[in-house]
């Protein structure tokens, strides 16, 4: 169960990075200090060297001007340091609830880009020790030069306020012209890239039907706008940058000018020196504002994946550890469920489902398409949260038990088979430490041998992403196996003998039998007749209700009196 402790989950832990961040402006008060160093080493140099030709006052003024620079080097690693210091903490602290936050909003809407995701997360963390960011840090700390300037003369400290006026302009006009592009320009790289994935998902299809050409068209198009959008961003940005360059060189120049002019009227102290100084340190004042405008992507894009994270993970907060609780015995029990992809509870897919099955039970579920079947299943196995009633086992909410947990006693066969990069064995033990004698129960269940017998390396066998390379039907047969490893107390098989021929189907109703006997509740959506001979329910789904619930040849035998959907419940 959530609570509001798990809002605003990104912010909290930007916030607890505070410790390391106080210690990179500690010590950029002291690297900026030190900036000052050449424009020391120039009045001594002036004061000291020049007139009395000392050699020896000039070699220890460049020792120690040398030194400073060493220190100053030293400290902005260390800074470089923390800050990515920074960035490994929240990765810590972030990197598990980011991973499944992606995880729980694909499942909930297929669509949902979850690679932007990661994307993001990775750009968040490589903003916290980008140039651009320590340039934003180094920003407060020209108080000291536009001071300094001051010391030197109010006049020339004047002008630079005007250039850094301007300079916060050019900055503000930046951001606010180029974030509408950005925005546009990333909603357009999106859907393109989900354009390009749907199509790549199914290119046998077009290929063979000669669709591709059409198709590239309407990719382009969003191609196209993404690059349109950028193109202008870039365009706005180029101009701001080099405004910006310009300015920066310009007040130089300007105050370097001002300080002759003060100079030939006798109003400067020091002379030539501090005209220079006044210039250098007029130039340090804007160079903050020049790296942030030249690096605006960074922590513009920043900004942008972290409003988008923040939502993730406030959408979907990682769950608060639970209770400990037993293993399930298989005793499953729904009450009024119902789902709806909204609130809208008014055209729910599933409504006011109700029945119960005990530890050993076959219940058979079957319908026309699109009655909720699939939809009833991943609530049977926790995968979705109901909008309305409960799916308990053995008295506790399947959606709120540790998924952890409860895993290793459930077994899942989803319409669509998700195989993943591994090898056999690895698939069929869900990537765990691997049990040969609950292994090779497994093969022997649903007759195995042949078919690993005729793989290049059998059970070791890679299948690559998504076992494409097999047969609709070897893909089945794994997925089976992967469902029912580890003896589950209870399994979901939707349309499992979608892929099989008919020894497959033997095989599966055999496996069905024979875990029956062993206590194993199993819930299958098929229209398999033989199954219906180890079932001890049946249940006939249409339009999201129960239309018949009972024994298998009851059911059969009613169904021609086509009765209104109604709800069910097995006797106890």
């Amino acid at each position: 169960m959530t609570t509001n402790n798990n809002t605003a989950v990104l912010k909290k832990a930007l916030m607890r990075l505070t410790p390391h961040y106080r210690k990179v402006v500690f010590f950029g008060l002291f690297t900026n200090l030190m900036v000052l160093a050449p424009s020391w080493y120039m009045l001594e140099v002036y004061d000291r060297v020049i007139y009395s030709r000392n050699l020896g006052t000039l070699l220890m003024l460049t020792v120690m001007v040398v030194f400073i620079y060493m220190i100053m080097e030293s400290l902005e690693w260390i800074r470089r340091s923390m800050m990515f210091q920074a960035s490994l903490q929240l990765d810590h602290t972030l990197n598990d609830q980011v991973f499944n936050a992606a995880a729980a909003a694909k499942l909930q809407n297929f669509n949902f880009p979850a690679q932007r995701a990661f994307s993001d997360y990775r750009s968040l963390k490589e903003s916290l020790y980008s140039p651009a960011l320590a340039g934003l840090i180094d920003v407060p700390f020209i108080l000291i030069f536009i001071i300094a300037i001051f010391y030197i003369h109010s006049s020339l400290g004047y002008l630079t306020l005007i250039g850094l006026a301007l300079q916060t302009i050019i900055a503000c006009i930046n951001q606010y012209r180029i974030q509408p592009q950005m925005v546009k320009a990333n909603l357009y790289a999106l859907a393109a890239q989900n354009y390009f994935s749907s199509i790549t998902k199914k290119s046998e299809v077009i290929q063979s039907m000669g669709m591709l050409d059409a198709l590239q068209n309407r990719w382009q198009e969003k191609q196209q706008g993404f690059l349109l959008h950028q193109a202008m961003a870039s365009d706005i940005a180029g101009k701001n940058a080099a405004l910006s360059k310009l300015l920066q060189v310009l007040q130089t120049s300007l105050v370097l000018g001002l300080g002759c002019y003060l100079v030939i009227n006798h109003s400067l102290e020091n002379g030539a020196a501090m005209m220079i100084v006044a210039s250098i340190l007029a130039a340090r004042v804007l160079a903050p504002f020049t790296q942030l405008i030249a690096q605006w992507r960074t922590l513009a894009g920043a900004l942008e994946s972290y409003d988008r994270l923040q939502e993730l993970l406030d959408s979907f907060p990682a769950r608060e550890p639970g209770m400990a609780l037993p293993a399930p015995s298989g005793e499953i029990t729904v009450e009024n469920l119902s789902y709806s992809l909204s609130d809208n509870l008014r055209e729910p897919l599933l409504r006011n489902i109700q029945f119960k099955l005990h530890a050993g039970e076959v219940l058979l579920i079957t319908g026309p398409s699109a009655s909720g079947k699939t939809t009833l299943s991943k609530l049977l196995v926790g995968l979705i949260p109901a909008s309305n009633g409960k799916v308990r086992l053995d008295g506790v909410d399947v959606y709120q038990w540790d998924k952890a947990t409860l895993g290793q006693h459930i077994g899942y066969l989803p319409q669509n088979i998700e195989l993943l990069d591994g090898t056999i064995a690895e698939n069929i033990t869900r990537f765990g430490e691997v049990d040969h004698d609950l292994l090779n129960q497994v093969i022997d269940l649903l007759q195995l041998h042949t078919m690993l017998a005729e793989l290049p390396e059998g059970i070791n066998t890679r299948i690559g992403s998504e076992g494409s390379f097999l047969s609709g039907g070897r893909r089945q047969l794994i997925g089976l196996a992967r469902a029912i490893y580890g003896n589950p107390a209870i399994v979901v098989l939707d349309e499992p003998n979608a892929n099989l021929d008919e020894a497959g189907e033997e095989a599966l109703q055999q496996m069905v039998q024979i875990l029956k006997s062993r206590h194993t509740t199993f819930v299958i959506i098929t229209h398999l007749q033989g199954i219906k001979t180890v079932a001890d329910t049946m249940m006939v789904m249409v339009k999201g209700q129960i239309l018949r619930y009972g024994k298998p040849d009851e059911v059969i035998a009613s169904l021609q009196y086509q009765p209104q959907p109604t709800s069910a419940r097995s006797s106890s």
